[in-house]
């Protein structure tokens, strides 16, 4: 966990560092818009990896057949890297194309199509990623997984710091290209510590690859009409001047900051619905599936008011330095606003993903993915004539929140009724406690205004945290006043252990 939020928040420093430096300009425009093309292209595929293929791995090594997994894990690997390559030449072709449907036709053209053929090839090393980092947590070893992204990120901003006055944005596609590399080469030393060996493998009859293939497909489906959204997304920013970096960096930090809590959850929940629907358990799988979706309603929903009342102090402290604009801020606090408004519907689709995925149940993620597209891109066009760039983070809150609806509707429908009155009542408690929040937020927001606290760091860094850490307190204390269990429950929590180190629990 601490590894993954470490690796998180460099991911994310990295960003800012080159956003900051480089400033807000035409040449770091399309350097973000470069960089995102081969993870929305080969994440469809690295989803489908993740979901199917490494059980499969996992499960042969839990049943003492390595031979069995070892041959799978050779044919995964060797057909993963052909696929991609075939992925890269195809990016090449249509490098050209790309732009053409964004700003950049007019602006920056030769460059965009230059960064973009630099990046494609990555995805190659996408695939060996998220296979070694497959193999080693079947082989139990989690913390390079967990840390795999660190060294892209330190490259990134070593290249800043010491090279990017000389040679650019242009110096830095080539020291992403690098960074993101390494997070599939780093991992081949910690695999070769394992027993396993890579042999090349082309068999594709092989019965296994035949079964991954088939149960890949839904998976497919449902994870690329995701990229579709972004990739969607990524090209109406790219049509606004200047606005892709800055877009990004919202995104990233509501994704990472929301998906980090919930794959917490998810990785010991996971495994636990797993086995209650193995055992035939349903009783326990909805009450456990309740008591999920009611933790995230009460640290999500108070994340959503908790971003949209300290929009301006967070993204003047992440960003306004530098070359970086106080219009820029501004921007970027309205995109941040936006999209947090779709933070439990992104928490909750993922855990009710995970939960049919439990039930070996990939095809209602599918159809609910699509649901969310379709959602995504009616709600910009219809929004965009009136919005403008706006419409975008919007649109993207209301689909992913229509698709959170849907998901827990087609839940529903299969295991039947698992609590939905006590799922509501939490939710309104949570939502009147997150109001009580954000007033008590604003009202400090307004008292500092006027103070000046030190440094320009300090100052910044003061007047982010006393709200923020106040607004807090008053979520946490009318919650715990309006009976809210997941309160009740941390404050119990917090007496015990207070009451151990005082030497008054016996």
């Amino acid at each position: 966990m601490i590894l993954m939020l470490i690796s998180r928040s460099m991911s994310l420093v990295s960003s800012l560092v080159y956003t900051t430096y480089f400033g807000n300009t035409l040449e770091i425009n399309i350097y973000s818009y470069a960089i995102q093309f081969p993870l929305i292209v080969f994440n469809t595929f690295g989803t489908a990896l993740a979901t199917v293929i490494i059980p499969i791995f996992a499960g042969y090594l839990g049943k003492g057949e390595k031979n069995k997994a070892f041959s799978f894990a050779n044919n995964v690997i060797s057909l993963s890297i052909a696929f991609t390559i075939i992925l890269t030449v195809l990016g090449w072709l249509i490098a050209p194309i790309l732009p053409r449907f964004t700003e950049f036709k007019n602006n920056g053209y030769q460059f965009t199509v230059e960064a973009l053929r630099i990046m494609f090839p990555v995805m190659i090393f996408y695939a060996l990623n998220y296979i070694l980092q497959g193999i080693l947590q079947s082989f139990e070893r989690y913390n390079m997984p967990a840390f795999v992204s660190v060294p892209s990120s330190l490259a990134v901003i070593g290249y800043v710091l010491l090279f990017g006055g000389r040679y650019g944005v242009r110096g830095l596609l080539v020291a992403t290209f690098i960074g993101l590399s390494l997070q599939g080469l780093v991992l081949i030393p910690p695999v070769f510590k394992t027993e396993y060996r890579y042999k090349p493998s082309f068999n594709f009859k092989d019965d296994d690859i035949k079964k991954a293939v088939k149960l890949m497909l839904p998976v497919v489906i449902g994870s690329s009409a995701y990229q579709f959204n972004m990739f969607f997304n990524v090209t109406m920013v790219a049509n606004y001047e200047n606005a892709v970096t800055i877009t990004t960096i919202v995104q990233n930090l509501i994704l990472y900051s929301v998906l980090a809590f919930v794959y917490s959850i998810t990785a010991v929940v996971f495994p636990r619905m797993t086995i209650m629907i193995a055992r035939n358990n349903m009783e326990q799988f909805k009450t456990s599936l309740n008591k999920i979706i009611r933790t995230l309603s009460f640290f999500l929903i108070p994340a959503t008011f908790g971003f949209v009342a300290v929009r301006s102090r967070l993204i003047d402290f992440l960003v306004g330095w530098g070359k970086i604009t106080r219009n820029e801020v501004d921007f970027a606090a309205i995109m941040l606003a936006l999209y947090a408004i779709g933070i439990l519907g992104i928490g909750i689709k993922e855990v009710v993903d995970r939960a049919f995925y439990s039930m070996n149940n990939t095809r209602m993620p599918a159809y609910n993915g699509l649901i969310i597209m379709i959602a995504n891109v009616a709600a910009v066009l219809s929004l965009q004539p009136f919005l403008g760039v706006y419409a975008i983070p919007l649109g993207y809150s209301v689909s992913i929140l229509i698709g959170a609806v849907s998901i827990l509707y087609m839940i529903r429908k299969r295991i039947g009724a698992f609590g939905a009155g006590k799922i509501l009542q939490s939710l309104f408690k949570n939502v009147f406690a997150s109001i009580i929040m954000l007033i008590v937020v604003v009202v400090f927001n307004i008292l500092l205004n006027g103070i000046s606290i030190g440094y320009t760091i300090i100052d910044k860094a003061a007047k982010l945290i006393i709200p923020s850490f106040v607004g807090a307190a008053a979520f946490f204390g009318v919650a715990y006043i309006l009976k809210t269990e997941e309160a009740r429950d941390i404050a119990g929590n917090i007496a015990k252990r207070v009451g151990v180190l005082l030497g008054k629990v016996e």
